[in-house]
């Protein structure tokens, strides 16, 4: 499948190594970050921390869990989640709206498999990645329910070509981390006076923060890329 996503910083790489077990089926999970639940969860449901577990088990109802507790099961959760059995619709790209049977269609009429040709014949134009905090796994689209319509579609993938975008598989806390390291939060804030780097900076703070505000994370990630070729080994 070839590493070409939305166009923005989500693409993140699994977790390796063991992970605490799903409490219903007992399959271990995949990280899942605290700011993605949150989005993910209907009204009401609290989710306090940095971190909770995803169980990829089809059959299982638990979606997020966290070895403290914490259950969220697809009643919880505000979209259907496309890996589990009974899922309605079955979503190929949460961001743009689109279903596994729209992407079938598409690629069936177009002989395409790539991301944005498949979305752009579907939509007309290919979204802003938000994979984040519409993905239940707070990863691009094209990497897991893009990639599993592809593959129940049985066509050969064309040939991977690699993303133009410099932001492609950099997340926006990754970004954020490496401005920290390289500056410190003083420097941050001189530079981008937001309240959020000026007084008892965290990185959470300042991602929920970002995330919210437009003009503000394009200064960071203008920042970031800015520096990219300096500072690339």
């Amino acid at each position: 499948m070839s590493k070409e996503a939305c166009g923005d910083s989500c693409c993140g790489k699994p977790v390796s190594g063991n992970t605490p077990a799903c409490p219903a089926c007992g399959q271990a999970g995949d990280i899942a970050g605290g700011d993605t639940v949150r989005k993910m969860l209907k009204p009401g449901l609290a989710a306090p921390f940095d971190r909770y577990l995803i169980c990829r088990a089809a059959d299982c109802a638990v979606v997020y869990f966290h070895p403290k507790g914490a259950v969220f099961k697809q009643e919880d959760v505000a979209v259907p989640v496309y890996f589990k059995t009974g899922a309605e619709p079955v979503y190929a790209c949460y961001c743009a709206g689109v279903t596994r049977a729209q992407v079938l269609e598409a690629v069936k009429k177009t002989r395409a498999t790539r991301w944005s040709a498949i979305i752009k014949e579907i939509t007309g134009a290919v979204p802003k990645c938000k994979c984040e905090e519409k993905n239940p796994l707070g990863k691009c689209c094209s990497e897991n329910a893009y990639a599993a319509a592809i593959a129940e579609c049985g066509v050969k993938p064309a040939p991977a070509k690699s993303s133009g975008d410099p932001l492609h598989g950099v997340t926006l806390e990754a970004i954020l981390i490496q401005l920290v390291k390289r500056h410190g939060w003083r420097k941050l804030g001189q530079r981008i006076p937001v309240r959020c780097f000026l007084y008892d900076p965290t990185v959470k703070s300042s991602l929920i923060f970002l995330r919210n505000t437009p003009w503000a994370r394009k200064e960071v990630e203008d920042w970031y890329l800015r520096e990219l070729t300096q500072y690339r080994p």
